[in-house]
């Protein structure tokens, strides 16, 4: 099914660059290509896309350097970018997110995740305007943290707490869904491998059962297996991180995925209140006959 969305990839490799641009033309998006970080600024000096995908290491002129001509030019300042790295740069990131980027993708890929991440994206670029809105939300949030290593359970909360969110803890998958019953959370940060119900038996659990409130989860694991993170994405996850989680991909990670939730709501609460003044038209007619 097409879409009304324009993506650059950049890439020097022709390989890279085009199983990906033809796995997201199948998902309906209008792609084009660039084979070098020169090529890719020409490319943006007379066509707008709404998303930019940039390989970090290029030779001549690297992602680096492509990411801040793109932030220092007004006509591309406010296009997204996701950066694409091999895990063995994954370090390089970091860089590249306080340069301005708005996301990440690391190779090889999965499409579940790459589908997941290029939607958030436009989705939050094109919806969330009112930054200071964001702001207030932002501290209004509280996420739930389930992870049976204390050390690791008291790190996480720290981090996230240091990020603005409110944060509660559950030891392990039984509480974590005890919890849930009793407190409504933005967001869920959900460790897979866990004694007694797993992360992916939580995840199932939560989606199944309509008394669990629907919040995004995003899946805490040390095994950066591709299996397992298809098969979470199957049952509803809506991201992952790896442990050793860094501070700045995680903080990136967290605020990507509740913006989304934000936007949503947003959506959710304008239908309500078109509905409510739909039928208060409808009383309104039916008052006069």
């Amino acid at each position: 099914m097409r879409t009304n969305k324009s993506l650059l990839v950049v890439d020097d490799d022709e390989n890279n660059r085009d199983i990906l641009s033809r796995r997201l033309e199948k998902e309906g998006y209008t792609v084009a290509t660039a084979s070098d970080g020169q090529e890719a600024l020409n490319m943006l000096r007379v066509e707008q896309f709404d998303l930019v995908l940039l390989d970090v290491m290029m030779p001549k002129m690297d992602g680096y350097e492509v990411l801040l001509r793109i932030k220092a030019d007004s006509n591309s300042l406010n296009t997204p970018v996701v950066m694409i790295s091999a895990v063995k740069e994954k370090d390089s990131i970091i860089s590249c997110l306080q340069l301005g980027a708005s996301d990440y993708l690391l190779k090889p890929y999965n499409m579940s995740i790459v589908k997941s991440r290029i939607w958030r994206c436009l989705g939050t670029w094109q919806g969330v305007h009112n930054e200071r809105n964001w702001q207030n939300n932002m501290q209004n949030s509280n996420v739930l943290i389930v992870e049976d290593d204390e050390f690791n359970r008291d790190l996480m909360q720290k981090r996230i707490k240091q990020s603005g969110y409110k944060t509660s803890c559950a030891k392990d998958g039984k509480e974590a869904l005890e919890v849930l019953e009793k407190q409504k959370f933005d967001l869920m940060l959900l460790d897979l491998m866990m004694p007694g119900i797993d992360g992916i038996e939580v995840l199932k659990r939560m989606k199944a059962d309509q008394k669990y409130p629907k919040i995004p989860v995003i899946m805490v694991s040390a095994l950066d297996d591709s299996e397992r993170i298809a098969t979470c994405m199957e049952h509803g996850a809506t991201d992952y991180i790896t442990k050793p989680f860094n501070a700045v991909l995680l903080r990136t990670r967290i605020e990507s995925v509740l913006k989304e939730k934000h936007l949503e709501d947003s959506k959710q609460d304008q239908r309500q209140r078109l509905e409510e003044l739909a039928l208060q038209g409808e009383q309104a007619r039916n008052d006069k006959k």
